[in-house]
């Protein structure tokens, strides 16, 4: 009998595609399916997915969503980009379920990511099983299920106090732009409500968040994360960085520095950070003398700059950089895993994105939480209060954190509470390489839902 074969498509963009090619490569190895992952042809020429071409059972299907070249700089091409990725990519998906029927490996089920929501009316038009690949915590699931489908009222969880609105996902604050985003997760979430046996893969695990995971019984809520690389895995002890080949600059820099005493800041590659900020962000850390690692990069989407300002955050950075340069280091790249693996880093200034904020947790490294939009804000309510691995910032009545305000959150993570945050770091280390580990929580779930899956596909016999 041949193996399942999965349908996986994700958004075109880095925080979606690398945890979904990571549980791509987890179903392929703990139950011998075939997965075949789907994204437009744009971000897989840029990205380098052709990488993953060697990986047994793991093929790709790509579509245009209109920008294969890339090219994208106004709203107007974002919202045609998101009229090609629902029609291309409806007709990508449905011409290779029609003709996957007649070969030797239909497709079982198809998998989606968030902001796809034509994708499971897809897999309804087929009457083929799928399910939802929730890229962030449970808790922010919970929050949308909660407020679209039943009241808007405070969602509350037993460890953690009630959530102000701070604290939400930013698309659902009262000032959110993002009005797409907003109705994309609108729609999503009614259309789970609508469905009889609603499945939802979530990458976190089971310790995390139990109770987050059973808010709604009717949801069959699955953990199957962390969606990491699986030497992530290994449990071993920070070491210095070793590159292939000739150690970067920075590798070096940080072999030089003594342990945990190195501040690593990084925002992702998305939002900008204003100039405001930038400034405020830089005299925190000339001021307090701590040795530093800042990845600054030219961002990618340009359209997410801070509204009003043209300057890159390099050319932001630049009346400081001499200054800063006295202390620490900026680089435009750097391997954000192998860096939090260095015994020399001891906090972690981070935006308090989804994947950031789990390697964070996986490897076991404190952090200043500095939550900037989407479920980060609701990311780093859960370090600072449901895990207690970090100190989160607070902004002035601007939304600007102001360099004082960084001092203190460093100066806790370094010094105060160093003791406190690093020992429930370890913690949340050992039982995170517990669940995402061969034989863990997740590699167990994982195998019961295909089980489930095959049981219930008439293709297989079910």
């Amino acid at each position: 009998m041949a193996p399942p074969h999965f349908l996986l498509v994700t958004f075109p963009a880095q925080g979606h595609v690398n945890p979904s090619l990571h549980f791509a490569r987890r179903l392929i190895k703990k139950t011998g399916a075939r997965v075949t992952f789907v994204t437009c042809l744009s971000f897989f020429q840029r990205s380098m997915m052709s990488n993953h071409n060697n990986v047994e059972n793991l093929s790709f299907l790509t579509f245009s969503d209109g920008f294969d070249d890339g090219g994208i700089s106004t709203s107007e091409d974002s919202q045609k980009r998101s009229v090609n990725l629902k029609v291309n990519g409806d007709k990508a998906l449905s011409d290779f379920i029609k003709a996957s029927r007649n070969g030797d490996s239909p497709v079982t089920c198809l998998i989606y990511t968030i902001l796809l929501n034509w994708a499971p009316k897809v897999a309804r038009r087929f009457q083929l099983p799928c399910a939802l690949l929730w890229i962030q915590p449970a808790l922010v699931f919970d929050i949308y299920y909660n407020y679209f489908t039943g009241n808007k009222s405070a969602f509350e969880l037993p460890n953690l106090s009630s959530l102000e609105v701070r604290d939400l996902p930013s698309f659902l604050t009262p000032s959110n732009t993002h009005i797409s985003a907003y109705a994309a997760f609108q729609e999503m979430m009614e259309f789970l409500k609508e469905e009889t046996n609603p499945k939802v893969l979530i990458n976190t695990f089971d310790s995390l968040e139990p109770e987050a995971l059973t808010a709604y019984p009717h949801i069959q809520m699955v953990a199957v994360g962390p969606l990491l690389p699986t030497e992530m895995f290994s449990g071993s002890t920070k070491q210095p960085v070793k590159d292939q080949g000739t150690s970067s600059d920075y590798t070096l820099w940080l072999d030089s520095k003594t342990e945990s005493s190195v501040i690593y800041v990084s925002f992702g590659t998305m939002v900008e950070l204003s100039k405001k900020q930038i400034e405020e962000l830089a005299r925190a850390l000339i001021e307090g003398k701590r040795p530093f690692l800042w990845v600054i990069t030219e961002k990618p989407n340009r359209q997410a700059k801070t509204e009003g300002e043209d300057e890159t955050e390099v050319e932001k950075i630049a009346g400081f950089r001499d200054e800063l340069e006295k202390v620490g280091m900026i680089v435009s790249w750097c391997s954000q895993v192998e860096v939090l693996r260095h015994r020399a880093v001891g906090c972690f200034v981070t935006h308090c994105g989804w994947n950031s904020t789990l390697e964070s947790l996986v490897l076991g490294v404190p952090v200043v939480a500095f939550p900037m939009w989407s479920d980060q804000p609701t990311n780093a309510k859960l370090l600072d209060e449901s895990w207690r691995t970090g100190v989160r910032v607070r902004e002035n009545s601007e939304g600007v954190v102001e360099s004082g305000e960084i001092r203190r959150c460093l100066e806790a993570v370094m010094e105060e509470k160093s003791d406190e945050l690093r020992e429930n770091a370890e913690k949340w280390k050992r039982l995170a390489i517990e669940a995402g580990g061969e034989g863990g929580s997740s590699d167990k779930n994982v195998e019961a839902f295909v089980e489930e899956i095959c049981r219930g596909s008439p293709s297989r016999g079910g």
